[in-house]
């Protein structure tokens, strides 16, 4: 059970990862956004190579790509494999301030939403019909898509590479030194400035997460929204003693 639970956490860590780079930088001005597709018309997927883009080659370059994806609203799949072998799938919903992200691992679903502009995250598992409720401000500012967290980690330019038709540049920083080091390695397409995978290496090995079928079309509010009747708890509630049975 400890070692399930252990996976689901890098799993989701490595996807929040890549999420988090979608989300852009909050606070710098208007970067240019992807369209999006009027209601009722048929949505495309991510066009091919744009080879008159510039690779960044500066840490002001790369934040200036990476605030592309600012405001953004993009649906897109995800893949995990870690040592050759599929860990997990899922989808996940950008818009504004929002985001959402179906992971199944194991058998096991889970839904993440984050809600920017009510600034508050749910952690809902469908089987069991609960989510877990956090406000964001008790959180890292990363959780909500802060760029500038990104390059306190001093992430270093190493080139590019096409990945499934899209130019990216690639990047490297450190994220966890002691008490084992762990890397990250992150393809960045140069046209949205959105996250095409994202590796993590460690002690333990390697572990991929591929995105997939950009889709730039309309999404709904109704995303970001619980289904009606689940049950909402919070951390308090969770460790509330009270609630533990009396020793016989």
């Amino acid at each position: 059970m400890v070692e399930k639970t252990k996976k689901w956490a890098i799993v989701i860590g490595l996807i929040l990862i890549g999420v988090v780079v979608s989300a852009g930088c909050a606070d710098k001005a208007e970067q240019e956004q992807a369209p999006s597709a009027p209601a009722g018309e048929v949505t495309t997927t991510q066009p091919s190579t744009d080879e008159t883009l510039t690779a960044p080659t500066s840490s002001e370059s790369l934040i200036d790509l990476l605030g592309k994806a600012k405001g953004i609203s993009v649906k897109y799949d995800m893949v995990t494999i870690e040592n050759g072998e599929v860990v997990s799938t899922g989808t996940a919903w950008l818009k504004g301030n929002n985001m959402r992200i179906d992971t199944t691992a194991e058998g096991q679903a889970m839904v993440m939403i984050v809600n920017g502009d009510d600034r508050v995250s749910y952690m809902y598992q469908p089987d069991e019909n609960m989510a877990l409720k956090t406000v964001l401000d008790e959180v890292p500012e990363s959780v909500t898509g802060n760029v500038e967290a990104l390059m306190d980690l001093n992430p270093t330019i190493i080139g590019t590479e096409t990945i499934d038709g899209m130019r990216c540049t690639v990047i490297e920083y450190v994220v966890m030194e002691k008490p084992e080091e762990v890397k990250i390695k992150q393809c960045i397409g140069l046209k949205y400035g959105l996250p095409v995978q994202t590796e993590m290496t460690s002690p333990a090995g390697t572990m991929r997460t591929e995105m997939k079928n950009f889709d730039f079309g309309r999404i709904s509010d109704t995303t970001f929204e619980l289904p009606a009747g689940v049950e909402i708890k919070t951390l308090s509630d969770m460790f509330d003693m009270s609630t533990l049975p009396d020793e016989a």
